[in-house]
Protein backbone atom coordinates (compact mmCIF):
# COMPACT_ATOMS: atom_id res chain seq x y z
CA UNK A 1 0.00 0.00 0.00
CA UNK A 2 1.59 3.35 -1.11
CA UNK A 3 1.74 5.90 1.07
CA UNK A 4 -0.82 9.52 0.91
CA UNK A 5 0.91 12.19 -1.51
CA UNK A 6 1.23 15.11 0.46
CA UNK A 7 1.60 13.13 3.56
CA UNK A 8 3.94 14.58 6.67
CA UNK A 9 7.56 12.89 6.26
CA UNK A 10 7.26 12.05 9.68
CA UNK A 11 3.93 10.22 9.26
CA UNK A 12 4.88 8.84 5.90
CA UNK A 13 8.61 7.20 7.34
CA UNK A 14 6.36 5.46 10.28
CA UNK A 15 4.38 3.92 7.46
CA UNK A 16 7.35 2.58 5.60
CA UNK A 17 8.87 1.11 8.47
CA UNK A 18 5.76 -0.59 10.20
CA UNK A 19 4.72 -2.05 6.51
CA UNK A 20 8.34 -3.30 5.67
CA UNK A 21 8.14 -6.72 4.93
CA UNK A 22 11.01 -7.03 7.51
CA UNK A 23 9.10 -5.75 10.80
CA UNK A 24 9.00 -7.58 13.74
CA UNK A 25 5.79 -9.49 14.06
CA UNK A 26 3.38 -10.18 16.88
CA UNK A 27 4.09 -13.67 15.97
CA UNK A 28 7.83 -13.40 16.65
CA UNK A 29 7.45 -11.31 19.76
CA UNK A 30 5.23 -14.38 21.51
CA UNK A 31 8.06 -17.19 20.23
CA UNK A 32 10.71 -15.13 22.06
CA UNK A 33 8.68 -14.61 25.12
CA UNK A 34 6.41 -17.39 25.59
CA UNK A 35 7.34 -21.05 26.79
CA UNK A 36 5.20 -24.52 25.80
CA UNK A 37 3.09 -22.97 23.18
CA UNK A 38 -0.35 -24.38 21.97
CA UNK A 39 -1.87 -22.91 18.82
CA UNK A 40 -5.48 -22.60 18.78
CA UNK A 41 -6.94 -23.26 15.24
CA UNK A 42 -10.42 -22.37 13.10
CA UNK A 43 -14.09 -20.64 14.35
CA UNK A 44 -15.72 -23.28 14.96
CA UNK A 45 -18.18 -22.31 12.69
CA UNK A 46 -16.98 -22.62 9.12
CA UNK A 47 -13.34 -20.93 8.46
CA UNK A 48 -9.57 -20.59 9.75
CA UNK A 49 -8.23 -16.96 9.32
CA UNK A 50 -4.52 -16.99 9.01
CA UNK A 51 -4.14 -13.38 10.09
CA UNK A 52 -5.39 -13.98 13.60
CA UNK A 53 -2.62 -16.39 15.61
CA UNK A 54 -3.97 -17.13 19.00
CA UNK A 55 -3.19 -19.67 21.71
CA UNK A 56 -1.90 -19.97 25.14
CA UNK A 57 1.41 -19.96 26.36
CA UNK A 58 3.66 -20.17 29.45
CA UNK A 59 5.18 -16.09 30.31
CA UNK A 60 7.75 -17.43 33.53
CA UNK A 61 5.46 -19.97 34.29
CA UNK A 62 2.08 -18.38 33.86
CA UNK A 63 -0.41 -19.44 31.50
CA UNK A 64 -1.59 -16.11 28.90
CA UNK A 65 -3.87 -16.77 26.48
CA UNK A 66 -2.34 -14.59 23.24
CA UNK A 67 -3.36 -13.05 19.95
CA UNK A 68 -1.94 -11.85 17.11
CA UNK A 69 -2.76 -10.48 14.03
CA UNK A 70 0.21 -9.28 10.97
CA UNK A 71 0.15 -8.87 7.93
CA UNK A 72 2.48 -11.65 6.44
CA UNK A 73 6.15 -10.63 5.89
CA UNK A 74 6.35 -12.09 1.73
CA UNK A 75 3.83 -12.26 -0.83
CA UNK A 76 2.64 -15.70 -0.15
CA UNK A 77 1.61 -14.84 3.79
CA UNK A 78 0.62 -11.30 2.66
CA UNK A 79 -2.16 -13.02 0.25
CA UNK A 80 -3.28 -15.90 3.13
CA UNK A 81 -3.16 -13.22 5.48
CA UNK A 82 -5.40 -10.81 3.70
CA UNK A 83 -2.65 -8.21 4.68
CA UNK A 84 -3.55 -8.19 8.03
CA UNK A 85 -7.18 -7.19 7.56
CA UNK A 86 -9.30 -10.03 9.68
CA UNK A 87 -11.88 -11.53 8.52
CA UNK A 88 -15.24 -12.73 10.34
CA UNK A 89 -13.70 -16.24 11.03
CA UNK A 90 -10.74 -14.48 12.54
CA UNK A 91 -12.83 -12.39 15.25
CA UNK A 92 -14.75 -15.52 16.39
CA UNK A 93 -11.63 -17.15 16.52
CA UNK A 94 -10.13 -14.38 18.88
CA UNK A 95 -13.99 -14.47 20.71
CA UNK A 96 -13.50 -18.03 21.07
CA UNK A 97 -9.84 -17.35 22.59
CA UNK A 98 -10.82 -15.02 24.79
CA UNK A 99 -13.77 -16.67 26.25
CA UNK A 100 -11.68 -19.25 27.10
CA UNK A 101 -9.42 -17.34 28.65
CA UNK A 102 -11.97 -16.13 30.91
CA UNK A 103 -13.55 -19.91 31.76
CA UNK A 104 -9.64 -20.55 33.13
CA UNK A 105 -8.51 -17.35 34.54
CA UNK A 106 -5.78 -16.41 32.40
CA UNK A 107 -4.93 -13.12 30.94
CA UNK A 108 -5.17 -12.17 27.79
CA UNK A 109 -2.21 -10.33 25.56
CA UNK A 110 -2.96 -9.43 21.83
CA UNK A 111 -0.02 -7.91 19.54
CA UNK A 112 -1.54 -5.75 16.81
CA UNK A 113 -0.38 -4.96 12.87
CA UNK A 114 -3.48 -4.60 10.85
CA UNK A 115 -5.06 -1.97 8.29
CA UNK A 116 -8.17 -2.94 10.20
CA UNK A 117 -11.11 -5.27 9.49
CA UNK A 118 -11.71 -7.02 6.28
CA UNK A 119 -14.24 -4.87 3.98
CA UNK A 120 -15.56 -7.91 1.42
CA UNK A 121 -18.99 -8.60 1.04
CA UNK A 122 -18.24 -12.35 1.98
CA UNK A 123 -16.82 -11.04 5.47
CA UNK A 124 -20.28 -8.53 5.93
CA UNK A 125 -22.74 -11.97 4.71
CA UNK A 126 -20.66 -13.53 7.50
CA UNK A 127 -21.52 -11.18 10.18
CA UNK A 128 -18.45 -9.02 10.52
CA UNK A 129 -19.89 -6.13 11.93
CA UNK A 130 -21.74 -8.57 14.53
CA UNK A 131 -18.11 -10.09 15.28
CA UNK A 132 -16.16 -6.85 15.99
CA UNK A 133 -18.81 -5.73 18.22
CA UNK A 134 -19.05 -9.52 20.19
CA UNK A 135 -15.13 -9.14 20.28
CA UNK A 136 -14.72 -5.21 21.40
CA UNK A 137 -18.11 -6.07 24.17
CA UNK A 138 -16.48 -8.98 25.26
CA UNK A 139 -12.58 -7.14 26.01
CA UNK A 140 -14.41 -4.78 27.53
CA UNK A 141 -16.34 -7.01 30.21
CA UNK A 142 -13.32 -9.06 30.85
CA UNK A 143 -12.94 -10.18 34.48
CA UNK A 144 -9.20 -11.43 33.84
CA UNK A 145 -6.38 -8.59 32.54
CA UNK A 146 -5.75 -7.84 29.02
CA UNK A 147 -3.61 -5.73 27.45
CA UNK A 148 -3.19 -4.81 23.79
CA UNK A 149 0.08 -4.39 22.22
CA UNK A 150 0.85 -1.95 18.59
CA UNK A 151 3.83 -3.64 16.94
CA UNK A 152 2.68 -1.71 14.12
CA UNK A 153 -0.23 -0.29 12.41
CA UNK A 154 -4.15 -0.60 14.68
CA UNK A 155 -6.68 1.00 12.86
CA UNK A 156 -10.51 1.61 12.74
CA UNK A 157 -12.96 -0.39 14.56
CA UNK A 158 -11.12 -3.62 13.79
CA UNK A 159 -8.16 -3.15 15.57
CA UNK A 160 -10.18 -1.65 18.69
CA UNK A 161 -11.78 -4.58 19.15
CA UNK A 162 -8.72 -5.74 19.95
CA UNK A 163 -7.81 -2.93 21.94
CA UNK A 164 -10.44 -2.40 24.02
CA UNK A 165 -8.04 -3.56 27.16
CA UNK A 166 -6.46 -2.32 30.44
CA UNK A 167 -3.59 -1.13 28.83
CA UNK A 168 -2.37 -0.05 25.56
CA UNK A 169 1.55 -0.52 25.37
CA UNK A 170 3.14 0.82 21.31
CA UNK A 171 5.95 0.57 19.74
CA UNK A 172 7.66 3.97 19.19
CA UNK A 173 6.71 3.39 15.36
CA UNK A 174 3.52 2.33 15.79
CA UNK A 175 0.12 4.24 14.55
CA UNK A 176 -3.58 3.44 16.33
CA UNK A 177 -6.02 5.47 14.91
CA UNK A 178 -9.89 5.63 13.57
CA UNK A 179 -8.88 4.86 10.35
CA UNK A 180 -5.80 4.26 8.16
CA UNK A 181 -4.07 7.73 6.94
CA UNK A 182 -5.21 7.05 3.16
CA UNK A 183 -8.42 5.77 4.16
CA UNK A 184 -8.93 9.12 6.38
CA UNK A 185 -7.09 12.04 3.61
CA UNK A 186 -9.81 10.09 1.13
CA UNK A 187 -12.99 10.30 3.48
CA UNK A 188 -11.87 13.62 4.59
CA UNK A 189 -10.71 14.53 1.25
CA UNK A 190 -7.68 16.52 2.92
CA UNK A 191 -4.09 15.58 3.88
CA UNK A 192 -3.97 18.46 5.93
CA UNK A 193 -6.75 16.77 8.38
CA UNK A 194 -3.71 14.08 9.34
CA UNK A 195 -1.82 16.72 11.31
CA UNK A 196 -4.28 17.42 13.61
CA UNK A 197 -5.22 13.50 14.10
CA UNK A 198 -2.68 12.06 16.74
CA UNK A 199 -2.06 8.62 15.91
CA UNK A 200 1.51 8.09 16.47
CA UNK A 201 2.66 6.37 19.62
CA UNK A 202 4.28 9.66 21.14
CA UNK A 203 0.92 11.87 20.14
CA UNK A 204 -1.15 8.82 21.99
CA UNK A 205 1.12 8.99 25.27
CA UNK A 206 0.39 12.12 25.82
CA UNK A 207 -3.40 12.69 25.80
CA UNK A 208 -3.66 9.15 28.07
CA UNK A 209 -4.55 6.62 25.14
CA UNK A 210 -1.14 4.42 25.13
CA UNK A 211 0.16 3.71 28.34
CA UNK A 212 3.69 2.48 27.39
CA UNK A 213 5.61 3.06 24.36
CA UNK A 214 8.69 1.02 23.85
CA UNK A 215 12.16 1.82 21.80
CA UNK A 216 12.54 -0.28 18.94
CA UNK A 217 16.11 -2.15 18.60
CA UNK A 218 17.83 -4.99 20.44
CA UNK A 219 16.61 -4.76 23.98
CA UNK A 220 13.13 -4.42 22.91
CA UNK A 221 11.89 -7.93 23.50
CA UNK A 222 14.01 -7.96 27.23
CA UNK A 223 12.17 -4.42 27.53
CA UNK A 224 8.78 -5.57 26.62
CA UNK A 225 9.67 -8.79 29.12
CA UNK A 226 10.16 -6.40 32.01
CA UNK A 227 7.01 -4.41 31.41
CA UNK A 228 4.80 -7.58 31.02
CA UNK A 229 6.29 -9.60 34.50
CA UNK A 230 5.39 -6.08 36.14
CA UNK A 231 1.70 -5.31 34.70
CA UNK A 232 0.97 -8.64 35.24
CA UNK A 233 1.71 -8.85 39.07
CA UNK A 234 0.07 -5.50 39.48
CA UNK A 235 -3.05 -6.51 37.55
CA UNK A 236 -3.27 -9.98 39.27
CA UNK A 237 -3.49 -7.72 42.95
CA UNK A 238 -6.89 -6.05 41.25
CA UNK A 239 -10.12 -8.18 41.47
CA UNK A 240 -12.80 -8.22 38.77
CA UNK A 241 -14.52 -5.18 39.17
CA UNK A 242 -11.36 -3.22 39.58
CA UNK A 243 -10.37 -5.11 36.15
CA UNK A 244 -13.73 -3.57 34.32
CA UNK A 245 -13.78 0.13 35.96
CA UNK A 246 -9.74 0.59 34.97
CA UNK A 247 -10.83 -0.26 31.26
CA UNK A 248 -13.79 2.58 31.63
CA UNK A 249 -12.39 4.75 32.95
CA UNK A 250 -9.11 5.08 31.12
CA UNK A 251 -10.91 6.06 27.68
CA UNK A 252 -13.77 7.96 29.55
CA UNK A 253 -10.76 10.29 31.00
CA UNK A 254 -9.34 10.79 27.54
CA UNK A 255 -12.77 11.77 26.01
CA UNK A 256 -13.30 14.52 29.11
CA UNK A 257 -8.92 15.66 28.58
CA UNK A 258 -10.21 16.07 24.46
CA UNK A 259 -13.40 17.65 25.18
CA UNK A 260 -12.03 19.80 27.89
CA UNK A 261 -9.67 21.34 25.65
Amino acid sequence: MGTVVNMDKELSARLNKVRSAQRITGQQIIQRLFTEIVEMHGDRVNSEDPAVWAGIGLFEEQPVTFLSVDRGQDLTERLAKNGGAVRAGGYRKALRNVELAQRFDRPVVSFLNMPGADASVDSENEGQSLMIANLMETMGALRVPNLAVIVGEGHSGGALAFANANQLWMLENGLFSVAAPEAMAAILRDDRALARVPMTASQLQQIGIADQVFKEGPQLTENLRKALRQWLATSRKMDENELVMQREQKFQQVLRDWFAD
